[in-house]
């Protein structure tokens, strides 16, 4: 079947021309764009990591020595710890620092000092240092942590440096002839380094949400971002699916835009393959499982499965504004409540409202919604051993639900079972924490084991 999408195969031939690749490297890396024929063009990738606050390339484009200030700080520093800046302390200091810390005891030599503080967790350290440095601003006009200023908008944590590290090694495992895998620090000041680039070379631009610009709700932040980047190539390939349905992306929607054009790679055109299939052509009853936290990000793909599924199944954060909009009680879990949507003829709606009328859609579709009917609490998203498991679907006034309960589970599972065909998206609890990673890993094994025993089609997709 042809793909309703343009294709690499449009744009061949590429001989010497530069192509911007935008890629989830937020994932597993996945080496698929025709890195075969990579010595006859030179590949640029765009990616993002994590969700970090972010600087607004609109206003530190006018500000070139602060721009240079955050990232050489930020650079310089990088490896640096916390006990390290603790020890350029003076005594008294050190001591009054640690007195503030949760140790029952201030030692008196330098050097017990230094080994108490540097056995704190790095949170602890980290508030300790900003106590002292938010107290020696106010008396001296003093920063004395470099590490503490204001550049968070670059954290090494996101930061995908050893990512292009890790594929230059992953693509010249099998070649014969080494590629060339070069990193540019900052993504929107990558000019020199994509000039520099040779047919069969790979640049890895850095992290492009350490600019707030690149999901801003701003069309003309965006727009100005999308334009610096699209300096830098001829062509533009998307192989980020899992980012695909971002409508206020500079690297997904504005990008391609500004270039006059864009298309598929190859496992973009693979997933959007398999997607149709469990969309149009799949055996029924086909159910869809719907976790993860934002309804504003998926419920456009909610309404538009639910011509296609006999089963929505909806736990995780999600399930709460639709629980509460069937008027249970959710306590302190997350709810949406208060926030509005655009959809795409640019109607205002309170979200809501808007759960509300997928389940009346839902209806008239004749489609089961399934949704927790107990949960597995605690008063914070914290790990604990005692965990509270409701009886019904209401959760306590001073609780936060934070996994689906066994009932529910079962309930699930059984859904899964009667279904010849399931798509997974986002997890159905804080599956980080092993006390709240039983309702995923439930629904996970039901999905392999129809996979395995009865042939089900099944696809996961995404957070």
């Amino acid at each position: 079947m042809a793909s309703p999408k343009r294709t690499v195969d449009d744009i061949w031939p590429i001989k010497g021309k530069v192509v911007l690749v935008r890629v989830d490297l937020n994932v597993r890396i996945e080496i698929s764009f025709d890195l075969r024929l990579l010595s006859c063009y030179k590949a640029v990738l765009i990616s993002h990591v994590g969700r970090p606050v972010g600087h607004k390339w609109s206003i530190l484009k006018d500000n070139k020595e602060q721009l240079d200030i955050y990232l050489r700080t930020w650079q310089n520093e990088h490896g640096l710890g916390f006990t390290s800046f603790y020890t350029c302390l003076d005594d008294e200091d050190k001591r009054r620092v640690i007195a503030w810390s949760s140790l029952s005891g201030v030692p008196q030599a330098t050097d017990d000092l230094v080994a108490a503080f540097s056995a704190l967790c790095n949170e602890e350290k980290k508030l300790l240092l900003e106590r002292y440095q938010q107290e020696s601003t106010v008396n001296s006009h003093k920063v004395l942590f470099p590490q503490l200023r204001s550049y968070n908008g670059f954290k090494d944590e996101l930061s995908l440096r050893p990512v292009a590290a890790r594929l230059s090694d992953l693509l010249n495992e099998d070649c014969h002839e080494d590629i060339n895998v070069s990193f540019a620090p900052d993504c929107l000041a990558a000019a020199d380094e994509v000039a520099a680039l040779q047919p069969g070379d790979v640049l890895v631009l850095e992290n492009v949400r350490f600019y707030s610009d690149e999901n801003s709700m701003a069309d003309e932040e965006r727009l100005a971002m999308a334009k610096i980047l699209a300096s830098y190539g001829d062509y533009y390939v998307s192989e980020a699916f899992g980012t695909s349905h971002r409508r206020n992306s500079a690297t997904m929607v504005d990008l391609p835009r500004v270039m006059g054009h864009g298309c598929c790679g190859s496992l973009m055109e693979t997933e959007l393959a398999a997607f149709s299939n469990v969309t149009d052509r799949t055996p029924r009853p086909t159910c869809a499982i719907i976790g993860g936290v934002k309804v504003t990000e998926k419920i456009l793909m909610v309404e538009h499965l639910l011509n296609r599924i006999q089963y929505l199944v909806v736990g995780g954060a999600m399930s709460f504004t639709f629980l509460k909009a069937a008027g249970y009680k959710i306590g302190n879990s997350f709810h949406e409540k208060g926030q509005s949507y655009c959809d795409k003829y640019g109607i205002k709606y309170n979200i809501d409202e808007l759960a509300r009328e997928v389940l009346a859609k839902a209806r008239a579709c004749n489609v089961e919604v399934l949704l927790p009917v107990d949960h597995v609490c605690h008063t914070s998203c914290e790990p604990t051993n005692t965990p509270l498991i409701t009886e019904t679907a209401n959760v306590p006034d001073g609780y936060l639900a934070l996994d689906i309960g066994p009932r529910t589970i079962q309930q699930f599972t059984e859904c899964i079972q009667n279904s010849r065909s399931a798509l997974w998206n986002g997890p159905l609890g804080v599956y980080e924490m092993s006390t709240y990673a039983t309702g995923s890993f439930s629904v996970a094994k039901a999905l392999a084991e129809g996979s395995d025993d009865r042939g089900m089609l099944t696809i996961i997709c995404g957070r």
